[in-house]
């Protein structure tokens, strides 16, 4: 994919406006070679509902800037799981008995994953690039 508002640095982008809110546990499932209108699926955990409306807001304002649209938002006034959908890029957000409950990492263990340490730098369990834009559709 590629259009004019494309960077290379968009995941690694989105990825430190979680961490600028103390977001952690941050993961990007890899979903592009499955039926599923979405690339990337990125997982992160906050402390508490308003930590994780904070990292939301963050995340949303980030996308902006970089000229991504949000399609769709889920969650955000109960705030145990908010979903951002950006079409290419779907952010979810969750507390962490939610998160463990929902086990979108187990449901998709097929998926190539990227685990970013909560600090700065990243791991990988396998080598993999994500080639992500601004999506186009509507």
């Amino acid at each position: 994919m590629s259009t004019e508002n494309e960077s290379p640095d968009v995941l690694e982008q989105i990825v430190e406006a979680v961490h600028q809110r103390h977001g952690y546990h941050v993961e990007a499932l890899d979903m592009s070679e499955f039926p599923l209108t979405m690339d990337i699926f990125l997982l992160a955990s906050a402390d508490n509902r308003i930590q994780s409306r904070a990292i939301a807001d963050h995340v949303e304002r980030t996308a902006r800037e970089l000229g991504w649209r949000l399609h769709h938002k889920e969650g955000y006034d109960e705030g145990s799981w908010i979903l951002l959908d950006f079409i290419d890029l779907v952010v979810h957000i969750f507390l962490p008995d939610t998160r463990k409950y929902y086990n979108i990492e187990a449901l998709w263990s097929d998926a190539p994953s990227l685990k970013f340490e909560d600090k700065s730098g990243l791991e990988t369990d396998e080598e993999f690039t994500f080639d992500i834009a601004p999506s186009d559709k509507n």
